[in-house]
């Protein structure tokens, strides 16, 4: 099997855990083993760039404006290469959020927080204490608040994005298109 056949596998799984990931976005536990499946595919992506032939380098990703004009501007590597830039970045967005907010808790692993308990039993300092820990959760709640707007939002992006990607490929070049989506070309 060809490199270019291998890539094909890998952006179908890709494709197939992220789909399934957002549309699962509801339903807890599902839709966070969906996305450690999507973080993982993309570390192994990234260390194939690293081991593997020129073909699949991070260098695919790194739009080059050489050799552009008027008559193959549709046609140039360019927009691809940029559309998928901004997918890689809007996919690993979604992973690190996620992970974020997952706080490893779905791998089972638990923050582990060593906590002393101070022999002071004033009720000013219990107070204080209390007060510092609403402010605390507080500001946690906005964090986990703003993480989770943020994910929203670049998984929405990623498939207005993607939506435009393959469009764009079918419209201009609708062999790789339908190679990519498994579709037999006819030969002519």
């Amino acid at each position: 099997m060809t490199t270019i056949h291998h890539i094909r596998i890998y952006y179908a799984i890709l494709a197939i855990l992220a789909i399934a990931s957002y549309a699962t976005g509801e339903f807890g536990i599902i839709h966070v083993w969906l996305g450690y499946g999507v973080t993982v595919v993309i570390i192994l992506r990234v260390i194939w760039a690293f081991t593997g032939d020129q073909q699949v380098s991070l260098k695919r990703f790194n739009p080059s404006f050489a050799g552009i004009n008027l008559t193959n501007f549709f046609t140039h590597p360019l927009i691809s290469r940029v559309l998928m830039l901004l997918i890689a970045i809007c996919l690993i967005g979604v992973s690190v959020t996620g992970l974020i907010m997952d706080k490893g808790r779905a791998i089972g692993i638990v923050d582990l927080k060593i906590s002393t308990n101070a022999f002071a039993s004033q009720d000013h300092d219990d107070h204080k204490k209390n007060h510092r820990k609403d402010r605390h959760e507080n500001k946690d709640d906005y964090d986990e608040n703003l993480l989770s707007e943020a994910h929203e939002l670049l998984a929405n992006l990623m498939l207005l994005i993607v939506g435009i990607h393959v469009t764009y490929l079918f419209l201009f070049k609708r062999y790789m298109a339908k190679f990519m989506l498994f579709i037999p070309n006819k030969k002519t």
